[in-house]
């Protein structure tokens, strides 16, 4: 009998879990490197005040987590509440939905061949996709309780198969309920009439007979006739030695609410008073101490259906209750709850609470159409100097644009062990160095990186140290971050990747000489230098600068041995074409780009059959700009200043010039001319024509790609290259 109702409890189709869980409440935008929208460390750290860099993305359930963490200070370790109460909150604790249905096998499944040999159904038969449509919780049960039945004494082949034959038409109802979903206008019309189970004859023994008692209120219950279901369930609840009395009431009780939540009173009034005869039917449950199992999910389900059926009522008793940090907002799942019901944009949010206020002014940040944030700013301060109070200063800190003296000496005040520490030191290093206050700044973030960090909090410090570096060097040592979603998952993720502003600054920022200076820090991993160098060759052939080409070649051929030859070829060409040509032939073997990308591959030969011109699109400084121009006050710091001034020079020569294809297609066109006997050139017209089949292309590149074609088909016509080849493209 216990091992019936233990499972029976999940039967109750949709679990209580997910009944009583938080809805998410994510935002417009995202980034790998910033823990933006959730922490990027465990959540009952993140609890107990273990903050790292706060971000005004972040759901609600973690800024209030963070409000209260700050409003209490260094004692909130001591009092974090509930444990494991943040993982409720924001629905994780209920596991992730795809991974589970990824990894988790379908209880149900290893019944089939048996159900299937005992109704002697096909293998395809589709009646068997119902033993698969209730929810998993149900699934389980029903598998379980199969195989419980297959070893009773009184089974047999009838039984079993009638039972079998029922439960498929639960499932059939499972079906019919996700199906009348997605039904719209005249389709809600041809909803099938399902057959009901049929009762069992008095004749069967009590115990199969009352099995099948709730198989017909479950199928009731999914297809919402809860009039029936819900008599059905209290009648098994009033059932002495019942397998399932245990549930009866319980079940009774959820399917009221889903009637009571079907009905969509619009009266206030009405809700409040169908929600009340449902607290004292559930009232009647928590009075019972046989009935013990059910107390905590008969709470959980009272207040999701308080939340769902009265949430202007919810949402004032959970505001009153949350305004108070030093209450656990994690008993009884309130944060939770709260989560939910805030999210409604029909309720009106009493702003009186302070910390509603304190999360919608960061929120209201989180906005691509408000960049500036001023009246957020402006507001933050402004509560900051009435109330004194450590979260006001925190926000002041995060969205300011500049620090008044007043606000530097409070955030310089701040102790070591605070929950906001983190998060009002990063911004106190941002606005240090907007002020041109780098050495303050740099010291700043020097000390942050001291600690022990998370990885979207040392990317940060990282960053705002990058931005004030003092050479291409010291730049180098900032230069790259940790995927943060990578390393939720990887303990061991090593900061290999490179952020908007070390793309930004390697694309405008460096001349051809800081480049090779970049590829010669040591301590970056060699295929990031060697990306560098490469891409330092190519710019240093196409501006025709031999000395600097040849150190970034002689770099490149150290890290690169097998490009030593090329290396060498280069230094000996007798003109500009040559080294062009030389330079532009390795890039395409090799993969070489005129740019970094996000994360560096090892440089190695590619498949000649694979290489293709796509080593940068149009050397366009405005659009770079552009994308940096316009960022929010905790976005991106600016690149450093660091290197050559004549990044700018060359960067307006480059911008002149045509896309990778269009500037190889053009040189190899050239070699052809003076160069007519050169083995390659098959194999390079072969990469010209496929380079035309899309990406980046200028105007000419259709009559390009047609001109490569014809003269590989006629001047090698025996070629291989030329039989790979067997027609050109026309891009419009």
């Amino acid at each position: 009998m216990k091992r019936i109702l233990a499972f029976a409890m999940l039967a109750a189709t949709v679990s209580v879990a997910l009944e009583a869980g938080a809805s998410g409440d994510y935002g417009p935008s995202y980034t790998m490197f910033k823990a933006y929208r959730s922490p990027d460390l465990p959540l009952e750290r993140f609890q107990s005040g273990e903050l790292g860099v706060l971000q005004p993305g972040m759901r609600r359930v973690y800024l209030y987590t963070a409000w209260r963490a700050i409003s209490l200070g260094p004692k909130v370790a001591a009092m974090p509440g509930t444990a494991g109460g943040l993982a409720r909150a924001d629905g994780s604790a209920f596991g992730d939905g795809w991974q589970q249905a990824a990894v988790t096998p379908d209880p149900a499944s290893s019944q089939l061949p048996a159900i299937r040999a005992l109704l002697q159904l096909r293998e395809d038969d589709p009646a068997l996709n119902a033993l698969h449509a209730c929810p998993e919780a149900a699934n389980e049960q029903a598998g379980r309780t199969y195989r419980m039945l297959s070893a009773r004494t009184d089974a047999n082949k009838e039984r079993l198969a009638t039972w079998a034959r029922a439960q498929l038409q639960v499932g059939q109802a499972c079906q019919e309920a996700e199906a009348a979903r997605y039904r719209y206008g005249a389709e809600k019309e041809k909803a099938p009439q399902l057959a009901e189970p049929a009762p069992p004859p008095d004749a069967e023994p009590l115990f199969w007979r009352q099995l099948r008692d709730y198989q017909r209120a479950a199928w009731h219950f999914y297809l919402e006739h809860y009039a029936q279901s819900t008599a059905q369930f209290e009648r098994i609840g009033a059932t002495k030695g019942h397998p399932m009395q245990g549930l009866g009431q319980y079940l009774a009780l959820r399917s009221d609410i889903r009637r009571a939540l079907a009905l969509k009173e619009t009266s206030l009034a009405a809700r409040d008073k169908d929600a009340r005869s449902l607290e004292q039917r559930g009232a009647t449950i928590l009075a019972d101490a046989s009935l013990a199992p059910m107390h905590e999910p008969t709470r959980a389900l009272l207040r999701s259906m308080r939340a769902r059926l009265t949430p202007e009522i919810r949402l004032e008793e959970l505001n009153r209750y949350l305004d108070n940090p030093a209450g656990d907002p994690f008993a009884q799942d309130r944060l939770g709850d709260w989560a939910i019901v805030v999210d409604d944009p029909k309720l009106q949010t009493a702003r009186q609470y302070d910390f509603i206020d304190w999360i919608d002014t960061l929120r209201a940040c989180d906005l691509r159409e408000n960049p500036s944030c001023a009246v957020q700013a402006a507001h933050a301060l402004q509560r900051w100097r009435e109330t004194k109070a450590r979260t006001w200063l925190t926000a002041a800190m995060m969205l300011a644009s500049s620090m008044p003296a007043e606000l530097e000496r409070a955030a310089l005040a701040v102790g070591a062990d605070d929950p906001s520490w983190l998060t009002v030191h990063y911004h106190l290093a941002r606005l240090y160095r907007l002020a041109g206050r780098q050495d303050e700044a740099r010291a700043i973030g020097e000390a942050a990186l001291t600690r022990k960090l998370s990885p979207g909090t040392r990317n940060l410090f990282r960053e705002e140290r990058f931005a004030v570096a003092t050479s291409v060097k010291d730049a180098g040592a900032w230069l790259l971050r940790t995927n943060v979603d990578f390393a939720r998952n990887d303990a061991d993720q090593k900061e290999d990747m490179i952020n908007d502003d070390g793309l930004l600054w390697f694309a405008t920022g460096l001349p051809v000489s800081g480049m090779v200076e970049l590829a010669r820090v040591e301590s970056l991993p060699m295929p990031v230098r060697a990306r560098a160098a490469g891409a330092a060759w190519v710019r240093a052939a196409l501006l025709d600068k031999p000395e600097q080409g040849a150190a970034a070649a002689e770099v490149l051929a150290q890290l690169v041995p097998e490009l030593a030859g090329p290396a060498q070829r280069y230094r000996r060409a007798a003109s500009s074409v040559e080294r062009r040509h030389i330079a532009l032939v390795a890039a395409l073997h090799f993969g070489l780009s005129a740019e970094l990308s996000m994360s560096s591959q090892p440089v190695e030969r590619r498949a000649d059959d694979d290489a293709t011109a796509s080593g940068w699109c149009k050397f366009d400084g405005k659009a770079f700009a552009q994308a940096a121009d316009v960022r929010f006050a905790w976005r991106l710091p600016a690149m450093p200043i660091v290197g050559d001034s004549g990044a700018r020079e060359e960067l307006a020569r480059l911008a002149t010039m045509k896309t990778a294809t269009g500037v190889v297609g053009d040189d190899v066109l050239q070699w052809l001319n003076s160069h007519p006997k050169d083995p390659e050139l098959p194999w390079l017209l072969y990469v010209v024509v496929q380079s035309t089949r899309g990406g980046c292309l200028d105007a000419d590149a259709g009559s390009l790609s047609k001109k490569a074609f014809v003269l590989l088909s006629k001047r090698y016509p025996d070629s291989e290259w030329n039989q790979k080849t067997p027609y050109y493209y026309s891009p419009k």
